[in-house]
């Protein structure tokens, strides 16, 4: 269990340490190690929005004046979002100490961390006068360093822990491969499917006559209609195509399976998410819009082919990430849990969100 620890400072000191506050103030420390209010009040920030669009969600509560410092059912939204950021702060200072711990950093106060970024940005500097590639920005503000140093910190910390502290065997992996290939590993199904098509992007690109589009989604509904009672779709179009029609009702038997997957996915992804969906044979889809396309569609599944799931050799790498990921995330909510937080009461009282 976290260890919390408050202490209650005079209104002397009180104002040294917030009214005065240069953000090196200590407003709580994990383990020994600083948190200054400057490293919380950039959290914190990162919070405001979150917290924002859960009031909304959840209080139906829009944001506005005296938000902040508003009770919604018990709810104080700046207390909600101040007990996030400190959560978060003291999940990347528990995340720094297992780096210090295994030689990947130096030091995990603030100061270290700025050094850090320093040290970046002039790699990045002397990387831009050579001529040599580099990914992102030429220098990072600090919120941008602070994300990309923690996703490398946690890869390389992941792959040391996956070593040691996490064990990880072969025959974790193979069972975590069972309980997970339904939803990751699962190989593109053999769909062979009829497919309705009449094309509206002429009318849209000309903008001349919205009801053209309106007469062709009738028609779709009509077709739809009739194949739900029973009908193929070449005779639902025979009955309902007048040779007076100013647009052209399309007819193809496509299939979709590992090759053309791809394809569909870039190129018609409403109907592949569709297809992709589990539908049934002889099962006749809603009207789509496929917008990328220009044209409304309507598909029937013919046949429906199941192609198994991608071997464990093919997929070990992946699963040893996703398995990995869950492991380091336990593991890091029970250091949590038995670290010894110290929380300054009075210096996290008085920060507020603006």
């Amino acid at each position: 269990m976290t260890v919390l620890v408050l202490s209650v400072v005079g209104a002397i000191v009180l104002y040294a340490s917030v009214g005065a506050d240069s953000g090196q103030t200590s407003i709580a420390m994990v383990n020994g190690s600083v948190i200054t209010t400057q490293e919380f009040k950039s959290e914190l920030d990162k919070q405001r929005a979150s917290v924002i669009d859960y009031f909304y969600r959840s209080k139906g509560v829009a944001y506005g004046k005296n938000f902040w410092e508003t009770d919604y059912n018990g709810e104080n939204p700046e207390e909600t979002a101040k007990k996030e950021a400190l959560d978060e702060v003291i999940r990347f200072k528990i995340e720094l100490e297992l780096a210090e711990q295994h030689g990947l950093i130096q030091g995990t106060s603030y100061d270290d961390l700025l050094l850090e970024m320093d040290k970046e940005n002039k790699r990045r500097l002397a990387a831009v006068k050579a001529r040599e590639p580099i990914y992102g920005p030429a220098q990072l503000d600090e919120s941008t360093f602070m994300n990309y140093y923690i996703s490398k910190l946690r890869t390389q910390l992941k792959e040391k822990l996956s070593e040691d502290e996490l064990n990880v065997t072969e025959e974790d992996l193979k069972r975590h491969y069972e309980l997970i290939k339904d939803t990751l590993f699962t190989l593109e199904d053999r769909i062979r499917f009829q497919k309705i098509s009449v094309s509206y992007r002429e009318d849209v690109q000309s903008n001349m006559n919205n009801s053209k589009k309106q007469s062709i989604k009738k028609r779709m509904d009509a077709i739809k209609l009739l194949l739900d009672q029973g009908e193929e779709m070449d005779q639902a179009i025979s009955e309902l195509q007048g040779e007076n029609d100013a647009f052209v009702v399309r007819f193809t038997e496509e299939n979709l399976n590992k090759d053309t997957a791809g394809t569909y996915f870039k190129s018609q992804a409403v109907l592949y998410s569709v297809l992709a969906n589990n539908m049934g044979v002889n099962q006749v889809s809603s009207v789509l819009d496929e917008t990328m396309q220009g044209e409304y569609v309507l598909v029937k599944v013919v046949d429906r082919e199941k192609s198994g799931y991608k071997s464990y050799d093919e997929s070990k790498r992946n699963v040893w990430k996703n398995y990995v990921d869950t492991a380091y995330g336990d593991y890091l909510d029970k250091r949590i849990r038995e670290a010894k937080v110290d929380i300054d009461e009075s210096t996290y009282k008085n920060i507020h969100v603006h």
